[in-house]
């Protein structure tokens, strides 16, 4: 199963992308539908690291344990456009019922705004978690798409 978005940000690409390395950017769009929270004993990083996993757990509606998983951050291109993977997997909880990748890439419209491409495919087990989970996955992906709109003005070129 999977959910994504085609949504226009009204920031630079190079600051969308740098927007999408910060954890803090994840929390964001995410709540109240999802709170994340960091179980490194640092908390979390001011950005991540690709190929250094960052244990983290999650809530819904901050009352109910989702369980723990990862992030684990990849960059690479594909056709010139740079996109961000998240390799990180469910460790407990429904998490760990989970597979799931998540792409984001980003196209320089050329005139100041960028294209988000974010999808999230995911299986679970049993499969028909999946099915019973895919309308608040939409819903949570609509959310991340109105919040990245909202905060996409104020990111800025990383420095």
């Amino acid at each position: 199963m999977h959910v994504g978005l085609r949504t226009v940000l009204d920031a630079p690409v190079d600051a969308v992308r740098d927007a999408l390395l910060s954890p803090s950017v994840m929390v964001a769009v995410t709540k109240p539908f999802l709170r994340y929270r960091s179980r490194a004993p640092q908390g979390f990083p001011e950005r991540w690291t690709p190929g250094t996993p960052h244990p983290i757990a999650a809530d819904a509606f901050g009352l109910f344990p989702s369980g723990d998983t990862h992030v684990d951050i990849d960059l690479y291109e594909v056709q010139g456009v740079p996109v961000q993977r998240d390799n990180g997997g469910g460790v407990s909880g429904l998490f760990g019922r989970m597979t799931m990748a998540h792409r984001m890439a980003t196209v320089d419209l050329g005139d100041g705004t960028t294209l988000l491409l974010d999808r999230l495919t995911y299986r679970m087990r049993p499969a028909f978690l999946g099915v019973l989970l895919w309308p608040g996955m939409w819903v949570i992906w609509q959310w991340r798409a109105l919040r990245m709109r909202q905060l996409a003005p104020t990111w800025r070129r990383p420095a």
